[in-house]
């Protein structure tokens, strides 16, 4: 970012917890990245076929049983299977963008897949990303590119401006694929107004892990995909102990209820 588009966004982020910055990826890096995470996606799901089902899901059983890569709805842990995409989560690209942002210099710590498919009807809950990833104190954000053009309808990310300011709030498990929690009661949303940002493909939403967000249906017939990169300030700690209860318990969970993929 220049100076002032820098200060700007900085503004922005510290006023609502998020900012959008507008064709942050040029159109031949998204060419690149899009044709790469294609890549993943097709092999992610061939593997599955081969009974390699981890850190992803598929939309529906009869996406898992024929191993479809548009039927892919989440992939994590996306920088243990493409070095290109690795090499973007800690470029100075994204690093220049997030530490001023964070106000700390940052550590990398993951890359994640999202597609709501077209005409899905499930929604993901809202939620702070940060009541499943616990950092104290919570300088942890989540910089989400936009793979496709995204509409208000078709299942785009909507979160309520300032709620980052507020502490982690009770969840429970979400029972919706790749949105493990989801909060106990309905948010404020007349102190925290709602806001849907319209995304054009390249541009990318940077939110703090505390704002509460969700997503609603996607009623549009275009896939609405989306590249998460996530970050953390060298200062914060990550509870170790709160990381592998809560994997546990999502583990349990999921075995009880079954879930393609």
């Amino acid at each position: 970012m220049s100076g002032g588009a820098g200060a700007d966004a900085a503004a922005d982020y510290a006023r609502d917890g998020f900012v959008v910055l507008s064709q942050a990826f040029s159109s031949d890096l998204l060419a690149k990245v899009r044709d790469e995470m294609e890549r993943v996606v097709a092999a992610t799901a061939a593997a599955a076929g081969a009974g390699d089902r981890s850190n992803m899901y598929f939309d529906n059983d009869q996406a898992a049983a024929r191993h479809e890569p548009t039927g892919v709805r989440c992939v994590f842990r996306v920088e243990d299977r493409s070095a290109m995409l690795r090499d973007l989560l800690h470029s100075d690209l994204l690093l220049q963008i997030v530490e001023p942002l964070l106000g700390d210099r940052p550590v990398a710590d993951g890359v994640q897949y999202i597609d709501k498919p077209p005409h899905a009807s499930y929604e993901f809950p809202y939620h702070q990303d940060n009541a499943y990833q616990f950092f104290e104190p919570a300088l942890s954000l989540a910089a989400t590119l936009a793979l496709d053009d995204q509409a208000a309808d078709s299942g785009a990310i909507e979160l309520l401006a300032g709620s980052d300011r507020l502490p982690i709030l009770p969840h429970q498990p979400s029972g919706v694929l790749g949105a493990s929690r989801g909060m106990v009661d309905a948010p404020d949303t007349d102190r925290f107004p709602p806001t849907v940002p319209a995304l054009a493909a390249g541009d990318l939403l940077i939110h703090h892990t505390n704002v509460i967000h969700r997503t609603g249906p996607n009623r549009t017939a275009s896939h609405r995909r989306n590249l998460g990169f996530t970050y953390h300030g060298q200062s914060a700690a990550q509870d170790g102990e709160a990381v592998a209860a809560f994997a546990r318990q999502l583990a349990e969970h999921e075995a009880r209820a079954g879930y393609p993929g």
